[in-house]
């Protein structure tokens, strides 16, 4: 059997999620093309814009224009989405771990499409779960006329800058004057050999759309600096520098050199076997990844990790998802199916329009 990495991930999957009534959706955010802006979005990313930014038909442009922005954050929203997590190296595919995923468009406030100025670049600051690892993350573009993501960097296309983000402080945390507002009060430097006193304005992590003052003092330490560190343990960013539209995704490859090839076997609870018609999922819980089969690949190609967080479940076109309870991996060990066929029995939970929460429910994510 082949390697997992070769043969399964998570594909477009628009067709098969007619019957959702939620989906990811778009925020928007208007300002005028003259003005430097910084967004909070609902998912608590920054969006900071710098003046003059776009170009519409080879002039600038300064008048009103709107920024669309989606976020893609958990298996759930990748799924509902449509989007991919696949990623050819050398000719062979590999599965991505993804640490969230945002797409971008700006237009005019009549529908046209501005291009970006020369030397200009919106910078995201995209907020990702703490509970994720962020290590190892890099930027990639989703290439609409390849279908596939590339590697994207910081700064574009210049060639003496083509570097994947790092994980310096600066680029994690949201510790910069690009998204804070310093303002120095010359009153408080006192002694401070080391820096002046500043007031630094943080989002509230319950309301997101109100700015928090902070005291720093960077020597000697001050009691209150700890609002400002206690925020930013509470969230990390990775940051890029964009120059085109389009879908947006921080990954890494997603670690299966471990993984048991074994046969599979489909039935009901009652023991009926069942055809696959649509495409079976593989997801591990705790890793924000998601893999699938289709009919001709689960014949042969069928992998497991040895982990404890699996979850399986099928989701047909006719709304009806089916899932392999819970209580299945209680005493189930992967390493000991190698070769062999394993009986995945499904339940069937429900036949109905479905919310991206009452999905995420009843999938098991």
């Amino acid at each position: 059997m082949k390697n997992l990495r070769n043969i399964i991930s998570l594909g477009l999957i628009i067709s098969s999620f007619v019957s959702f009534s939620q989906t990811v959706n778009w925020q928007y955010f208007k300002m005028n093309g003259n003005e430097c802006q910084i967004f909070i979005t609902k998912g608590n990313s920054r969006i900071i814009v710098q003046a003059n930014c776009f170009w519409l038909d080879g002039k600038p442009y300064q008048g009103p224009l709107t920024i669309a922005f989606k976020e893609y954050k958990d298996q759930a929203d990748f799924i509902l989405g449509g989007l991919t997590l696949r990623y050819e190296v050398n000719g062979k595919l590999n599965t991505l771990q993804s640490g969230g995923m945002f797409e971008i468009d700006i237009k005019t406030e009549s529908a046209r499409t501005l291009s970006f100025a020369p030397q200009k670049t919106v910078v995201v600051k995209f907020a990702i779960d703490p509970r994720f690892d962020v290590a190892g993350l890099e930027p990639f573009y989703f290439d609409p006329a390849t279908k596939r993501w590339v590697k994207n960097t910081r700064f574009g296309k210049i060639a003496e800058s083509n570097q994947p983000i790092s994980d310096n402080q600066s680029d994690l945390w949201q510790d910069d004057p690009l998204v804070a507002k310093f303002n120095r009060d010359p009153e408080m430097d006192g002694d401070n050999q080391d820096g002046e006193c500043y007031i630094i304005q943080v989002p509230d992590p319950n309301n997101p759309s109100k700015m928090v003052d902070t005291l720093i003092c960077p020597v000697p330490y001050n009691p209150l600096d700890s609002r400002y560190y206690s925020y930013l343990s509470d969230q990390a960013f990775k940051t890029m520098q964009i120059d085109k539209m389009g879908l947006f995704n921080y990954d890494k490859i997603f670690n299966d050199e471990n993984n048991v090839p074994m046969f599979v076997k489909l039935k009901t609870k009652d023991g009926k076997p069942f055809e696959l018609t649509d495409r079976l999922y593989v997801v591990y819980k705790v890793t924000n990844s998601v893999i699938y089969y289709t009919k001709e690949e689960l014949a042969e190609k069928f992998t497991l990790l040895p982990r404890n967080d699996i979850k399986i479940f099928v989701y047909n076109a006719d709304g009806t998802i089916l899932r392999v309870p819970d209580s299945f991996w209680k005493n189930f060990d992967a390493r000991l199916m190698r070769g062999k066929t394993i009986e995945l029995p499904f339940e069937t939970l429900k036949l109905a329009r479905l919310t991206k929460e009452e999905f995420a429910k009843y999938a098991g994510l």
